[in-house]
Parts: C-alpha cells; sequence; structure tokens
C-alpha cells in the first residue's frame, strides 16, 4: 500500500524548492487539476504535461504559500496553505486535496478563502 500522506509530503518539499522535474514525477500521466476559481467557473487541467505546464507558472523565486500539515485517509491526502498577510490585513488561505492512484498523484483540487484578522497557526 503507497503512503499517501508521505507522497504528497515529497511533492510538498519538491514545491517549495521549485523543483519542477520532481514535481512532474509525482503525478499521474491522466493527473486532473482544478485550481482555485477567483475569477469565475474553474477550469481543470488533464495530463501530466498540461498540468505541469500549469504549475511551472507558479513554481520559482519569489514569496509563496505557507505548507501547513498534511492528513491522509486511505487515497485522499489534504494539506493546509496560506499567504503570508496582505497589505490590508486579509489573509488567503485554503486547501488542497489529493486523489492517489498507484503511488502518484490522480487529482489536485484547490479550495481558498480570503479572510480578515484570522489568526494563524503556524
Amino acid at each position: 500500500m503507497v503512503d499517501a500522506r508521505g507522497l504528497i509530503e515529497r511533492f510538498n518539499a519538491a514545491w517549495e524548492l521549485g523543483d519542477l522535474a520532481a514535481v512532474s514525477a509525482l503525478l499521474a500521466d491522466d493527473v486532473m487539476y482544478c485550481p482555485n476559481a477567483w475569477d469565475g467557473p474553474a477550469g481543470a487541467v488533464h495530463g501530466r504535461d498540461e498540468v505541469s505546464k500549469v504549475f511551472a507558472e507558479q513554481l520559482g523565486p519569489g514569496e509563496g504559500p505557507v505548507l501547513g500539515p498534511v492528513w491522509a485517509a486511505g487515497d485522499r491526502v489534504v494539506c493546509e496553505w496560506r499567504w503570508p498577510p496582505a497589505d490590508d490585513g486579509t489573509v488567503l488561505c485554503g486547501l488542497d486535496v489529493y486523489r492517489v492512484r498507484d503511488g502518484r498523484i490522480a487529482a489536485k483540487d484547490v479550495y481558498g478563502k480570503i479572510t480578515v484578522g484570522r489568526a494563524t497557526s503556524r
């Protein structure tokens, strides 16, 4: 049985390093990525190559979200994240919800919200 939590922890470590090759290697060939819908309905991206292209635009130098704890139950994994507070005090925070199949990430769905005055636990 695959350690789903460990898989996502490896994914997060590669993400934080900006290592696109390592991130992509953890994706299933038919992976589906569905980002948060900030400006309208969210569109899903399908396939390792297409998802890797989207991730390439998100990785890189600069400030990114702080990745929080990872929880797993069977083939489902959840990871909390949050961005540093903006100048107006708002905080973008949320969850990534993963589905793992055959030792790779089969799906990643992103859910987020913007809060005001939220205490952070990390």
